[in-house]
């Protein structure tokens, strides 16, 4: 049986569909079913509480040999880093108290690194405390996805441009969500692996956002462009428009730094942990026709 946390969230969602399609046994743990689909619901066992909550979580892992465990994602946290510790400190005592042999986490690229990486360096966090709980883990380290781009559709529909606090000419790692979730697939069916290792993922090639501009105008017809901002800046949007915590736009406004900064690069591709949806293919299916 294989546990899988947040099933409403963007890979948590996708893994699900996917251990399903392969009649996998799976339980899922959730606060309200009622926003699970009903030909899904009708297929996996379901176990309702907190990812907070010891109690529940122990209960809900009771009898599954493996977990896919990602911390729920938010932008108004008052601490990042004590929000993410606060979540890993349960899901390790509730992985110890059943013996839960298997977890993957989903954690971020470029966990040797000593850069001041804001939410990543929170993700690392959470991963050394889930590495101590006793069971194997598998780390998948992730980087930028494609997806962050959705939250730029409303400039790229008014003005054609998409800002942030980075080199547009730098290059660097970025991925489909659905290749993640491929991947922590492939880990959570398989029962062999032991130990504790971090499972890097790349996407298929670097990329800036100089390059990921172009893309966009030869794909929509019209012109695209990116523009690096400064930090304050960024911040002050995500603040403004956003709605954000200020310690969350700090956070990410420190991940961008440190991804622009060589952070990814501590972890460099290999063919194993190179994917294959490509910028174009995801803008074709995602982006396309939101802002032409």
């Amino acid at each position: 049986m294989i546990l899988v946390t947040t099933p409403t969230g963007n890979t948590g969602s996708l893994i699900l569909q996917q251990l399903i399609k392969q009649e996998q046994k799976v339980r899922i743990f959730v606060r309200d079913p009622n926003k699970i689909p009903a030909d899904i619901l009708e297929r996996v066992e379901v176990a309702t509480g907190s990812l907070l909550n010891e109690d529940e979580f122990t209960e809900a892992v009771k009898g599954c040999d493996t977990l896919y465990f990602c911390v729920p994602q938010s932008n108004s946290q008052k601490d990042v880093n004590t929000y993410y510790e606060n979540f890993a400190k349960v899901a390790s005592k509730a992985i110890k108290n059943t013996g839960t042999k298997r977890v993957v986490y989903l954690s971020g690229l470029g966990k040797e690194s000593d850069l001041r990486a804001g939410l990543i360096t929170a993700l690392h966090r959470g991963e050394d405390i889930i590495s101590q709980s006793g069971a194997s883990v598998r780390s998948l380290r992730c980087p930028v996805f494609f997806e962050t781009l959705l939250y730029q559709t409303a400039s790229l529909k008014k003005s054609g441009t998409f800002f942030l606090p980075i080199d547009g000419n730098y290059k660097f790692p970025q991925i489909a969500i659905k290749d993640i979730a491929s991947k922590a697939v492939e880990l959570l069916i398989d029962t062999t692996w032991t130990g504790v290792e971090g499972f890097a993922v790349h996407g298929p090639a670097d990329l800036s956002y100089n390059e990921i501009a172009q893309q966009m105008s030869d794909l929509t017809g019209r012109p695209i462009r990116f523009q690096e901002v400064s930090k304050e800046d960024y911040i002050k949007t995500l603040l403004e428009q956003h709605y954000t915590s200020e310690a969350f736009a700090i956070s990410l406004t420190e991940m961008l730094t440190a991804i622009g900064s060589g952070l990814y690069e501590r972890e460099p591709r290999t063919e194993a942990s190179t994917t294959s949806t490509t910028i174009k293919e995801w803008m074709i299916e995602n982006l396309v026709s939101k802002i032409k």
